[in-house]
């Protein structure tokens, strides 16, 4: 019982101090990153019993679901076929890549494809697990991709604009 609790408290501690200092994810990331450090030195591990799982993923499931406004469903609309476009050619490269990585023997296909496909880092991570897939692996490379893109997205918009004000045709 102890072990359950020094993860809550330091997972706990890391989402605080991740979503105080602004890095890219928030909480969910500080969390997963202070949580995880800590199970590296336990010398058991950790697992959490399933109604805890799936506690958790319906926690997740309304956070998600309460974030949804009528706003949506005009855009929506609207965007749809450029989102369904969108969609295909990501798990078109997702596929490949997961193929790939599965050919040079690195991680299962399964794996590999819920690591590369679009998705958020905890939801993808969540239903590889409940597939049977490994969902830490999943969390680590969705972890570097929106790391990644926190950085790169902001610095492409800044050039972006400042070539518009430039006047070239973008």
């Amino acid at each position: 019982m102890e072990r359950y609790l020094l993860v809550i408290v330091v997972g706990t501690i890391g989402g605080l101090l991740a979503q105080r200092f602004n890095v890219p994810g928030g909480a969910v990331v500080g969390a997963m990153i202070f949580t995880g450090i800590t199970v590296l030195f336990l010398p058991k591990g950790i697992a959490l019993p399933s109604p805890v799982r799936t506690g958790i993923q319906i926690i997740l499931g309304i956070t998600l679901g309460v974030s949804v406004d009528r706003s949506l469903l005009t855009l929506g609309v609207k965007i749809m076929p450029m989102a369904i476009l969108s969609t295909i050619i990501l798990l078109t490269v997702a596929v490949c890549m997961a193929l790939l990585a599965n050919k040079l023997g690195l991680v299962d296909f399964g794996t590999a494809l819920f690591g590369f496909s679009p998705g958020g880092m905890t939801g993808m991570a969540i239903l590889a697990q409940s597939e049977n897939h490994n969902g830490s692996f999943v969390a680590f490379f969705h972890l570097v991709r929106i790391f990644t893109l926190f950085i790169v997205i902001p610095l492409l918009v800044k050039v972006v604009l400042y070539l518009q004000q430039k006047g070239f045709p973008l």
